[in-house]
């Protein structure tokens, strides 16, 4: 039985309106993303209920619309299923929206709805065309980088605000300039780098080899490119990693045991996140998880939107997943000097990497966690001409 703490509040909330997409990234986790299904206003209505009179939001929820490609339906959809707000009396200002999109759907009806409805955009581009196309491709197998270049500059035109994720993979390793430049001539402001990950339905990343040493080394030159090129262009762009490192290090509070840490990291804290697919099934910890088939577990499907928030945590699969998570989190506590700043890494990682969340270091975390920590801390050294520790961060 799980004894362990519980997140005081919910703060972001994933939805998937449909786990369709109209193409096929090779390096994609999500399952069934050939199936064309809505989440249905009912199940929506019943999911911020749930949520709502659950207690967990304090204040403002995060609503990403996610898992799949949003913009595959319809703008009436959306427009009805937002009418569920109203409905049950939940005021609009109290949901922060997201949509994160391949961006080839984009034109200017869709950024006058970004615009009416207050929806934040996140746009999944690798970098310049040679890179992109080489993993993100349509169902006919043609590149989609021109397309998707054609939805950023319709956001530019109507003013919107974005920012970019790209995904590296041991493609990208060798090209740090090129991406920088790509990004910061098309005047991305807000860029995110996601690793290639072991995850889901993605069975394999070029960037984990029997050749650990060399990779790592070439995928921490690539993040230290990167920075120095950030440095240079000063505030006219932010990459993620960086920012996240320089905060934990210098704003955040140190984490100092796994019960603090079960509280302050969403991934690992219980309903930190809440998902919810398009069947109104809902799991938390990590988003990957949702869709997921396992032998251990059998699913991460702990509940539905017709359950109150309590069932969830009652669920016997539940208690076994957060019971594992827990151990992973002291065990990284107990082995990891990056745990202070870390709070016990990405359930997802540790289960499809090492095959137990019961478990400490992935791939995700020494090549997203801790190298860009490693970068700053090594840059705030070097600034301020005194040696700093991560124990005592």
């Amino acid at each position: 039985m799980y004894y362990g703490p519980l997140a005081p509040t919910n703060s972001l909330l994933i939805v998937q309106p449909t786990p369709f997409c109209n193409i096929q990234c090779d390096y994609c986790y999500l399952p069934d993303r050939d199936e064309t299904q809505r989440l249905s206003k009912a199940t929506f209505r019943d999911l911020l209920r749930n949520v709502f009179c659950s207690g967990l939001v304090s204040d403002q929820l995060s609503l990403i619309w996610h898992a799949g490609e949003p913009l595959v339906v319809p703008r009436s959809y959306y427009e009805d299923l937002l009418g569920a707000f109203e409905e049950l009396g939940v005021a609009r200002s109290r949901v922060w929206q997201s949509v994160q999109t391949n961006g080839i759907l984009i034109d200017d009806r869709w950024c006058e709805f970004f615009q009416k409805e207050n929806v934040n955009v996140g746009l999944s581009i690798d970098g310049p065309a040679a890179i992109h196309d080489l993993h993100r491709k349509d169902r006919q197998g043609r590149g989609t980088h021109e397309r998707a270049l054609k939805g950023l500059r319709a956001l530019q035109d109507h003013g919107i605000d974005f920012h970019v994720i790209a995904v590296v993979t041991a493609d990208s390793l060798d090209h740090a300039d090129a991406i920088f430049d790509f990004f910061l001539k098309l005047g991305v402001k807000r860029l995110g780098f996601n690793v290639e990950e072991l995850e889901g339905d993605n069975h394999v990343s070029s960037l984990i080899s029997s050749k650990k040493r060399a990779l790592d080394d070439r995928i921490r030159q690539f993040w230290g490119r990167l920075y120095e090129r950030q440095v240079q262009a000063g505030p006219s762009i932010h990459i993620r990693e960086f920012v996240r490192a320089h905060g934990v290090i210098t704003q955040s509070p140190f984490l100092s045991t796994a019960d603090v840490a079960m509280k302050t990291n969403p991934q690992v804290a219980p309903l930190g996140i809440i998902s919810c697919d398009w069947q109104g099934r809902l799991s938390t910890f990590s988003p990957e998880l949702l869709g997921i088939k396992s032998a251990r577990y059998e699913d991460f499907v702990f509940g539905t939107t017709k359950d109150d928030i309590g069932a969830l945590l009652r669920s016997p699969k539940f208690q076994r997943v957060a019971s594992d998570v827990y151990e992973g989190v002291k065990e990284c506590q107990r082995q990891c000097q990056y745990f202070g700043l870390c709070g016990g890494g990405a359930p997802s990682n540790k289960y499809f990497e090492n095959g137990s969340f019961a478990s400490t270091e992935t791939m995700y975390c020494r090549t997203t966690v801790q190298m860009p920590i490693d970068i700053v801390l090594a840059s705030l050294e070097r600034n301020l001409g005194i040696a700093l520790d991560l124990k005592d961060a």
